[in-house]
């Protein structure tokens, strides 16, 4: 059983804890929050689960080109953990999400031009996410002015995964539509910002 108590977490949300592997810096560790642990959380978990399925059978080396690398699963004293590649910049610390990147400078052209290579990726991969926002996609820094964007959470969208694969004009109207959702929290994080 692996031990997770004793460390902090570096990223924590309302359902989910993100802990880095004790025995290796380049895993994440997520367990689900401590937080009313309940049906619905352990749903996502496995919903989440599921998602790395689908997409591994797809057997694209492009498509794993922008989302973590999944190792299995183990089990750990806060209970299931969902083992992953962990994103750090060149500099070695772990890569911050978009949201919180865009809070503190603002969208600066190396990050627009990173979430444009994000947009057309996921329309070369005909990649329908559950939730593609800012909060759920990380910048990767790669050099002083160079991000790579992954998306890391709500990876897959099964409602519609098999009208998607079927028909190419569905897809692309339902990654439009997903895209132009993103511009918008994109858009509504400037704002707050600003404010």
């Amino acid at each position: 059983m692996l031990s997770l108590s004793k460390h902090q977490p570096f990223a924590e949300g309302t359902k989910r804890r993100c802990y880095v592997h004790p025995d290796d810096p380049n895993l994440c560790v997520k367990v689900l929050s401590g937080r009313g642990v309940g049906g619905k959380q352990i749903a996502e978990q496995q919903l989440e689960l599921e998602d790395y399925a689908l997409l591994q059978r797809r057997n694209s080396p492009a498509l794993l080109e922008r989302i973590p690398r999944f190792k299995g699963t183990v089990d750990t004293d806060l209970g299931q953990g969902i083992v992953s590649q962990l994103f750090r910049d060149t500099d070695g610390q772990i890569s911050r999400n978009l949201g919180e990147l865009i809070r503190e400078q603002g969208l600066t052209p190396d990050l627009a031009k990173a979430i444009d290579k994000l947009k057309q990726w996921q329309h070369d991969q005909r990649l329908l996410t559950r939730d593609t926002g800012p909060h759920n996609v990380v910048a990767v820094r790669l050099a002083r002015n160079e991000w790579k964007l992954v998306i890391i959470e709500g990876l897959a969208n099964r409602r519609f995964a098999w009208l998607t694969r079927s028909f190419r004009w569905f897809a692309d109207y339902m990654l439009g539509r997903e895209l132009r959702k993103f511009d918008r929290r994109v858009q509504a994080l400037l704002d707050t910002a600003s404010d």
